[in-house]
């Protein structure tokens, strides 16, 4: 199956499994899902605009750690991609973020219809723990997983390079699957939609 990549909806925001929507195509079979995930500064509304070719569908702010619970989107009545809340910034409220984490986990280990992880990293920044943490948990799940390295236009390209091996050997996932990407000089659209594709097949 190929994906057009060219009409996006949004569907809802949703904080209780409960409250999940359950999407199906025209045929009546349940929508795939695509879970986005990242570090709260690490650019996922943006990349999901870009990708989505739609500008202001996915709400971005200046504000990291804004986003504080999942939001569904499908993608030519095809494909369903779920933003989840960013993680690792420390000024969103305390009892906020402990809500993050069991709301996080509940939906990937328990959504049938979860087929494919989009981790999105800066690729300025060092893997830290809880990045290390996410990653572990879909290799041990078997969670097929793309590693979008964002905001690569921010590097030279020997940072790229070094920073990309740094993040690839902290991860440590074999046959991990990665691609460059920057919304800002169109950088990565294509091969994420190849990638995306790819996988879902």
């Amino acid at each position: 199956m190929s994906y057009q990549f060219k009409s996006a909806r949004f569907i809802k925001t949703a904080i209780l499994s409960k409250d999940y929507p359950v999407l199906r195509d025209l045929s009546g079979e349940i929508l795939p899902e695509i879970a986005v995930a990242g570090r709260s500064n690490v650019g996922k509304s943006s990349l999901l605009n870009h990708l989505f070719q739609s500008r202001g569908l996915v709400k971005t702010s200046s504000k990291p750690g804004k986003t504080q619970a999942l939001n569904f989107f499908t993608l030519d009545d095809e494909l369903c991609f779920v933003d989840l809340p960013g993680y690792g910034y420390a000024k969103v409220p305390l009892n906020v973020r402990r809500k993050w984490g069991p709301m996080i986990q509940g939906y990937l280990e328990n959504r049938e219809q979860l087929k494919l992880l989009l981790f999105l990293f800066d690729i300025r920044r060092k893997p830290n723990e809880e990045d290390l943490q996410l990653m572990e948990w879909a290799h041990y799940r078997q969670l097929p997983t793309l590693l979008v390295l964002t905001k690569v236009d921010k590097v030279k390209q020997n940072e790229k390079k070094a920073n990309t091996k740094t993040a690839l050997e902290a991860f440590c996932v074999e046959n991990l699957k990665k691609v460059h990407y920057s919304v800002t000089k169109n950088v990565g659209r294509k091969e994420l939609m190849y990638m995306i594709t790819e996988a879902m097949n």
